[in-house]
């Protein structure tokens, strides 16, 4: 019994501490996930080496901040100079809410097929504070399950 109470003693020490952790790293995770949700391709249909398709996007803001005009991008996988698709401002996006973005566009058949191979979109949040300060946070995205469809 002695060893059992030794042992409870460091083993609730280490959980304290990795619980205390961490709450640390999500107190200073805000700017690592301030932007995450879903998204949903529908209606894709191929015109010679592109994909007309319609995209969802459905966002939470964890940034800490109301939002007035924010801008949702999606952007290529390889380096480009111009976005893919530019969803309409989001007026007015407040803090822990979600929005729900819906955009028809074209897209290259190989990011399309990235994306079917499970390469996530880059989806970016671009928008001003409070202060006037240009910001643009990347959003975590998942794609919702089920087929694509057509």
């Amino acid at each position: 019994m002695k060893s059992l109470r030794l042992l409870r003693t460091p083993l609730s020490g280490a959980v304290l501490v990795i619980l205390l952790a961490a709450a640390s790293i999500q107190s200073h995770a805000k700017d690592g996930r301030d932007f995450a949700g879903s998204y949903r391709i529908t209606h894709a249909t191929q015109q010679d080496d592109q994909m007309i398709l319609t995209f969802e996007a459905h966002l939470q803001n964890n940034s800490g901040a109301d939002l007035k005009q924010a801008v949702v991008t999606i952007r290529p996988s390889r380096p480009a100079p111009a976005p893919l698709a530019q969803f309409q401002p989001v007026k007015s996006w407040r803090n822990h809410a979600d929005v729900t973005l819906t955009q028809h566009f074209t897209v290259s058949r190989v990011e399309y097929e990235r994306w079917l191979k499970g390469s996530q979109p880059a989806l970016f949040v671009i928008y001003h504070d409070a202060s006037g300060q240009r910001w643009e946070r990347f959003a975590q995205v998942s794609r919702r399950p089920g087929p694509i469809q057509q």
